[in-house]
C-alpha cells in the first residue's frame, strides 16, 4: 500500500508539474514548433503549436490517466492477456491478488516515469525552438540513455520479483 500511495503522489506531482511547463512555455514558443528530430539531432520536421501542445496533453493523459485506469481493471482481465513471468505460478487464486496489485502500482510507475520523460523532451525541444540551438543533442542522448537503463532496470527486476518456485512446479 506505501507504494501504491508513492506512486500517486508521483503521478499528481508530475501532473502539476506538465501543467506548469506547459504554461510557462506557451507564450514564450514559435509557431510552428520543431517536432522530430534526425539522428544526428537536427530538426527536419515541425508542426503547429496547437498540435505540438494537443500531442504533449494527450500523451500525458494516456501516461497518467490511461496507465492507473488499466492497473485498475486488471482484475476483470483474463491471466491469459496478463504478462508477468511464470504467470501460471504467480495468477494461482491463491496469488493473483498480490500480483495484481504489485502490477498496477508497477504501471503507474512506468506511466509517471514515462511522463518524465516527455517533461525532458518538450524541454530539450523548446530549448532548440527558442534558443535557436542546431541541435537537440547531446542532451537527447543522455535523457534516453537514463531512460532506457531505467526501464531495462525495471525489466530485470520484474524477472526475478517473479520467479518459479524451485518446490512448485505448475
Amino acid at each position: 500500500m506505501f507504494w501504491a500511495n508513492l506512486n500517486r503522489m508521483f503521478c499528481g506531482a508530475t501532473a502539476m508539474i506538465c501543467a506548469i511547463q506547459l504554461w510557462y512555455w506557451h507564450a514564450r514558443l514559435p509557431d510552428p514548433m520543431p517536432s522530430h528530430f534526425d539522428a544526428a539531432g537536427q530538426v527536419n520536421d515541425e508542426m503547429s503549436l496547437f498540435e505540438y501542445y494537443s500531442l504533449m496533453i494527450v500523451l500525458h493523459l494516456v501516461m497518467l490517466v490511461l496507465f492507473p485506469i488499466l492497473g485498475a481493471f486488471l482484475k476483470v482481465i483474463p491471466n491469459s492477456l496478463i504478462n508477468v513471468p511464470n504467470r501460471e505460478y504467480w495468477l494461482a487464486p491463491e496469488r493473483r491478488d498480490s500480483t495484481l496489485l504489485f502490477t498496477s502500482t508497477f504501471l503507474v510507475a512506468i506511466g509517471w516515469q514515462t511522463s518524465w520523460l516527455l517533461i525532458f523532451m518538450f524541454h530539450l525541444t523548446c530549448m532548440v525552438a527558442t534558443e535557436n540551438k542546431a541541435t537537440i543533442t547531446p542532451e537527447f542522448n543522455y535523457v534516453i540513455l537514463g531512460y532506457l537503463l531505467l526501464v531495462f532496470g525495471e525489466v530485470i527486476y520484474l524477472y526475478y520479483k517473479f520467479p518459479l518456485p524451485k518446490n512448485d512446479a505448475c
